[in-house]
């Protein structure tokens, strides 16, 4: 069983920050770099100072962006720029934002959730990278402090918790109130009544968590206990490491949405996208679209809608660096199971994700496991025009287009305890960093 529990968060002290929309911003993993500087730039106190510090020439071991950071931290709470609040809480958050023109909003809520490896009430679905959760590993470390929370999901169909929760902020005004740069309006309420506590607490400890966004994360919390706990020499039940900062939404929630994640990969041989359409033929029925001229991509209008059409099946895009024409792929009929039945279960091959990365980047382009990896060698992005960008400007060799993995799938592999493959899902919106933080001693 999960076990949740308020606590007393670390907010920006608006006293002394005007406007929370100049120190907040997502999650560090989708902060590029050109962004990572306008958040610098932005306030001297943004939370990017913490997740995402920068590195110097001269850093050395004692003094890099990770003491920096811890630096800046505890500065800010000696100043007042972060304050502790005086009572336990459950924060309930409240997200309006557009996503295809249609305005939406998702409510959540931040609380400490007791740590539990894999298999209980807390499931993960996707592979993580070793070079950041080593990365995570030192910012934890070092700074002793949930910078930003874990995205977790539960089933909650009658609103059981949702709706206790959702009663309670109708009858309070917020405690915060702004709207982000990019059009984003967020509330925030500070549910401090016991009641409350033990009703959600009680409810959800009938129920799994689904790791939504976080893994890194969650995986470098798990990690930090057990190093606590050998230096202390063994288990504290008390110890603040116990625990990591969460936020939760229910699976059902109208303002939860999940986008594709397109793969733009980089150093492909020449060979091999020389090749790519015939080697690609082996397993997929290959299309061929024109996309542009002189190996400029186009508008991809035409191109992804027949991508999103066979959504369920399998069906991507590729688009090769030097190729005019574009790539509709749709898996041969039973590739998978002829190639995989052994060696993948069920549930994961059917996964477009699996797909890609078995087919495609295996075996077609010729990625080992050092390469899948490789975040230098395999980026990520949710949006469409962004990887056909990386093909036009020559960042990349090969953008692959898939379709997004369904919240059905998410709960059917986790409930079975497999892994996807990295970066197979984007819940989106993001939930912010630096709303509410989370001190593990020190």
């Amino acid at each position: 069983m999960a076990t949740i529990s308020p606590f007393q968060g670390i907010v920006y002290n608006q006293e002394r920050i005007q406007d929370l929309k100049d120190v907040v911003t997502p999650p560090y993993d989708v902060i590029s770099e050109r962004e990572r500087q306008e958040y610098f730039d932005r306030h001297p106190q943004n939370v990017v100072r913490l997740i995402l510090s920068q590195d110097e020439p001269d850093d050395t071991e004692e003094n890099d962006r990770y003491t920096r950071a811890a630096r800046h931290f505890h500065t800010w709470l000696e100043q007042g720029i972060l304050k502790q609040d005086s009572e336990p809480a459950l924060y309930l958050t409240k997200m309006d934002f557009k996503s295809e023109g249609v305005l939406r909003t998702r409510l959540g809520f931040i609380a400490l959730v007791e740590l539990e490896d894999f298999g209980g009430a807390i499931l993960p679905h996707e592979k993580t990278f070793s070079a950041t959760r080593a990365d995570r590993l030192r910012l934890i470390q070092t700074c002793k402090a949930n910078f930003s929370p874990v995205f977790s999901l539960f089933s909650d169909p009658d609103e059981e918790i949702m709706g206790l929760l959702r009663s309670t902020a109708e009858e309070m005004e917020p405690d915060a109130d702004f709207t982000e740069v990019i059009g984003y309006r967020h509330r925030l309420w500070r549910v401090t009544d016991p009641k409350i506590h033990q009703g959600v607490s009680e409810k959800l400890a009938q129920k799994p968590l689904y790791i939504a966004d976080g893994h890194h994360r969650y995986e470098t919390a798990l990690i930090y206990r057990r190093q606590m706990e050998s230096q202390k020499g063994g288990p504290d039940a008390r110890a603040p490491y116990n625990s990591v900062m969460m936020y939760l939404t229910s699976m059902q929630d109208p303002g939860l949405i999940m986008r594709s994640v397109h793969r733009m990969l980089c150093q492909v041989s020449r060979n091999a996208m020389d090749r790519f359409a015939e080697k690609a033929g082996a397993f997929f029925d290959v299309e061929a679209m024109d996309v542009g001229a002189h190996g400029q991509v186009g508008a991809p209008g035409p191109f992804l809608a027949k991508i999103r059409k066979g959504a369920g099946r399998g069906v991507m895009g590729a688009v090769v660096r030097g190729h005019r024409a574009g790539y509709v792929l749709r898996p041969k009929t039973g590739i998978m199971d002829q190639l995989h039945n052994g060696d993948i279960p069920g549930p994961l091959r059917k996964l477009d994700v699996t797909i890609a990365t078995k087919l495609l980047l295996e075996k077609v382009l010729g990625f080992e496991e050092a390469a899948l990896d490789d975040e230098r060698r395999i980026l990520y992005t949710s949006r469409i025009q962004k990887a056909f960008n990386a093909i036009h400007n020559g960042t990349c060799d090969v953008a692959l287009i898939l379709n997004p993995t369904r919240l059905s799938d998410v709960e059917e592999t986790s409930q079975a305890g497999l892994i996807m493959p990295r970066k197979s899902t984007y819940f989106f919106p993001k939930v912010l960093s630096g709303l509410v933080m989370n001190k593990l001693g020190g």
